[in-house]
């Protein structure tokens, strides 16, 4: 049972988990008291893992999350649970051989992070919101990395509605983070994490610019102006403004990427940007809002070679493929060629 206290209470789990061999060879025994699978994650994390996340920081502000972050987390039990899942995470990815018991950890610190995370969002104020953005921002890699490794350690697949709910779940989550974090943006804007702020934030602009598939995504509006959304605005609104934010994520990172700038950030802002009603349309796996994720999922696929995405965006196309009926198949040719369903 997860306390309020802060990192005391990471000495419960057992150690006995551990697989890895020490440097002389034999490992460290139980009775000396030190949780070493923690201490091994913890040194992962600020060895390896921070320069990952998706931050969008750059080379020089790695630093923010390799001693900052750690530092805060400290002060703040989910955030120093968010950066030890995501170690963990991190390291299965790297060591297969250990992804039970290193799965088994994650999930112990995400779950107990998540739990002290949501009493912090009841409670946002200046002295935790810095703690808040910098854990929503681990929370993507721990969002799409944990069903991906446990899909792949049960060796099946759950089908489209455990991939929505997971999906779901995400969109939720960061839109919620987001719409509280509005409220001391001020202290966010002071605070150490201020640059990656600002340029998640800010519109790229460049006049003349090709973007690359725009007229895939152009094309689903044409899902607007079916016949049976032509008594029902406020569905065709939705869908509308949904593929507007899309076209818009695609053209952000289209121009970061001609720029040879870091454009992860931008593509995660998608879920914040998009409507309500698109959310809910989504929830009751209305054909179009499906048919929209896909090509979400595309734009997806351009993170493939992070470790925390691998295959998750061929996984969710396949998923709306044998969910969608033979009249909707069309709409997802490209998304399959996207992600090589």
């Amino acid at each position: 049972m997860s306390t309020t206290t802060a990192h005391p209470t990471l000495s419960r789990s057992p150690s006995s988990s551990f697989t890895g061999p020490s440097a002389n060879g034999s490992h460290i025994p139980n009775s000396s008291g030190l949780d070493v699978v923690d201490l091994e994650l913890l040194h992962h994390y600020t060895t390896f893992t921070y320069k990952t996340l998706p931050s969008g920081a750059t080379s020089d502000q790695h630093e923010l999350w390799q001693i900052q972050v750690v530092q805060l987390g400290f002060q703040h039990e989910f955030l120093l649970r968010g950066t030890l899942a995501a170690a963990a995470l991190h390291l299965s990815y790297l060591h297969p051989q250990r992804r039970e018991s290193l799965a088994l950890r994650a999930s112990t610190h995400q779950t107990m992070a998540l739990r002290s995370f949501h009493e912090a969002l009841n409670r946002v104020d200046p002295s935790n919101c810095v703690a808040i953005f910098a854990f929503s921002c681990i929370l993507v890699a721990l969002t799409f990395a944990t069903p991906t490794n446990s899909a792949r350690l049960a060796g099946q697949e759950e089908g489209y509605l455990g991939a929505q709910k997971e999906i779901l779940d995400w969109f939720y989550m960061v839109r919620g983070c987001n719409s509280v974090l509005q409220t001391q943006w001020e202290t966010l804007s002071r605070s150490f994490l201020a640059p990656l702020l600002n340029k998640a934030m800010t519109q790229q602009t460049a006049p003349s610019h090709d973007v690359h598939d725009a007229d895939r995504v152009t094309d689903l509006l044409r899902l607007c102006s079916s016949e049976s959304l032509s008594q029902d605005r406020e569905t065709a609104n939705a869908y509308a403004l949904a593929i507007h934010q899309l076209l818009n994520a695609y053209t952000q990172v289209s121009i970061l990427n001609e720029r040879k700038q870091d454009f992860v950030p931008v593509i995660f802002v998608w879920p914040i940007a998009i409507p309500q009603t698109y959310l809910k349309l989504l929830g009751e796996r209305k054909p179009e809002a499906m048919v929209i994720l896909a090509h979400y999922s595309a734009l997806l696929q351009r993170l493939d070679d992070q470790w925390y995405m691998k295959g998750w965006a061929r996984y969710l196309v396949k998923q709306i493929e044998t969910a969608l009926s033979e009249e909707w198949q069309p709409w997802l040719c490209w998304p399959k060629e996207a992600t090589g369903v």
